[in-house]
């Protein structure tokens, strides 16, 4: 039987403050505010990309 590994997608906070160009704090913030997905893998927390893009890059509203 072989053995896989399952990788998730996530993005960490530094990623997000890079890409966005925001403190790391701004992203602290708004990940409880919004209460973003997370996990941990290694010590490290990582973010659910939606949430991420919901909060940064909301959907345009229909006028």
């Amino acid at each position: 039987m072989l053995d896989h590994a399952i990788h998730k997608v996530g993005l960490t906070v530094d990623d997000i403050a890079a890409i966005w160009r925001v403190p790391k704090g701004t992203v602290y913030r708004y990940a409880h505010q919004a209460q973003w997905r997370r996990y941990t893998h290694n010590r490290r927390v990582y973010y659910h990309p939606d949430d991420v893009m919901d909060t940064f890059d909301p959907p345009a509203q229909d006028s």
